[in-house]
């Protein structure tokens, strides 16, 4: 009777132990059956159902733990963890600074879509600054008028090495690369001399862009303040050869024949909600 009850307390005592495990499903797709015990800050502390041996896991390494009641929790990696970056201010406003010393005025606008990438437009109004045409010996019969949009997507550089709880110290913040798409879209006006006559004015449609590969670096001050510096290559397209370098509204073009389109810019801005 004894052995009989004995051995009852030992079944049901597996039973329990079988009913009441936890699942830990690691980022790697491995399950490990367990007993969790704490779930830290930093890492998840469990016991195999083999042993009494406590065991810790690093939480970047967990994506989610299945609790015997049912209940799931899912964890994100330090780094892309949104909760991390909740002080953060994710938008942010720049002026490309020398743009007006080239004839137009450039505003961007930046927006963290999560952490490691963001998406960035820009809007150049041509005309909106110095008479470039005047400025390289141009007719001085009147400046340029356009506008130029550039679209690009930042990837924003990882660190080169593992810590635990590791994280961006701001969102925006650090080494990026930005693919980016250029659009212009501006007339030039053009003075012919015509014999025993005033002059004739004339406007011409410039319809040029660039796909561009920037590497560059933001700066984050207070969450506040945000400065930008870049320098970008790529190939360079549309109806434009060369007019008095009056094409030049934050890139380049060298030619028709050599479509190589070149881009360097300095940007200071503020950050907000």
């Amino acid at each position: 009777m004894i052995r009989t009850i004995f051995f009852l307390f030992i079944a049901f005592s597996m039973f329990g132990n079988l009913s009441a495990q936890d699942t830990i499903v690691k980022r790697d797709h491995e399950r490990i059956i367990c007993k969790i015990k704490e779930i830290g800050t930093d890492e998840i502390k469990y016991q195999p159902l083999t042993d009494n041996l406590i065991i810790g896991i690093d939480k970047n390494k967990v994506e989610k733990v299945i609790l015997a009641s049912g209940i799931v929790m899912n964890f994100h990696n330090s780094m892309d963890d949104m909760e991390n970056y909740k002080d953060n201010n994710k938008n942010c406003l720049k002026l490309t600074l020398l743009s007006p010393l080239w004839g137009y005025t450039g505003i961007s606008y930046e927006h963290s879509i999560k952490p490691g990438s963001s998406f960035e437009c820009s809007l150049g109004i041509i005309g909106l600054g110095r008479n470039v045409n005047d400025s390289y010996g141009g007719s001085g019969v009147g400046n340029n008028g356009g506008v130029t949009i550039r679209i690009g997507y930042k990837f924003i550089k990882t660190p080169d090495f593992y810590l635990k709880g590791i994280q961006y110290a701001h969102v925006l913040k650090g080494l990026y690369f930005r693919p980016e798409l250029i659009l212009t879209d501006f007339n030039h006006p053009t003075s012919t001399y015509v014999y025993m006559s005033s002059n004739q004015t004339s406007t011409t449609n410039i319809l040029n862009g660039a796909i561009l590969f920037n590497m560059g670096y933001q700066w984050i001050f207070n969450n506040t303040v945000v400065v930008d510096m870049f320098f970008g290559l790529g190939y360079g397209f549309g109806s434009m050869n060369s007019l008095n370098n009056s094409g030049y509204y934050g890139y380049g073009i060298i030619s028709s024949n050599e479509p190589l389109a070149i881009s360097t810019g300095f940007r200071i801005g503020f950050l907000f909600k």
